[in-house]
């Protein structure tokens, strides 16, 4: 039996963000722009969707999470008004990603910002704008390739 662990219910999305890791004590951006994409999210983190999870060397997930000191900053670009939005965050888990010929990196991230603060209130009110067009977008993606995979693949 799976326990759900969430401290919050995600809502499903499908909205671009770009990724920087960033030094806390100095303000350097370590690495990055990283391009990734939020597949669901909650008041107190979610699940990204990488294609690319190292530069030079730096690897988003495990390097940030060897030093207390980096965090990952996430920035949101939220049409209509493209309001940019700023959130400080840390990896928590990552793991593959496959559907037939796709191989990206999906990273679970916390929030570092108050949940119930006012900083996360106006992301989540933004990101309602438009939130049920995007979602639909990736659920009926996700649903297409999977049912394509079974028809292509049945004995998986």
């Amino acid at each position: 039996m799976i326990t759900e662990l969430r401290k919050a219910k995600r809502v499903i999305d499908y909205l671009p963000i770009g990724l920087t890791a960033q030094h806390g004590v100095s303000g350097e951006t370590m690495a990055g722009p990283f391009s990734s994409r939020i597949i669901d999210v909650s008041t107190t983190g979610a699940c990204l969707l990488m294609t690319q999870v190292m530069i030079d060397g730096y690897h988003v997930f495990h390097t940030t999470r060897e030093d207390d000191s980096l965090f990952l900053q996430l920035t949101f670009n939220l049409p209509p008004d493209i309001m940019d939005f700023n959130i400080a965050a840390r990896p928590v888990w990552m793991d593959l990603f496959r559907q037939n010929e796709i191989r990206a990196f999906k990273m679970g991230v916390e929030f570092m910002t108050n949940p119930e603060g006012q900083q996360m209130k106006q992301l989540m009110a933004a990101l309602a704008r438009q939130q049920k067009k995007r979602a639909a977008w990736w659920s009926d993606t996700h649903r297409m390739v999977k049912a394509f995979s079974v028809s292509l693949f049945p004995e998986r």
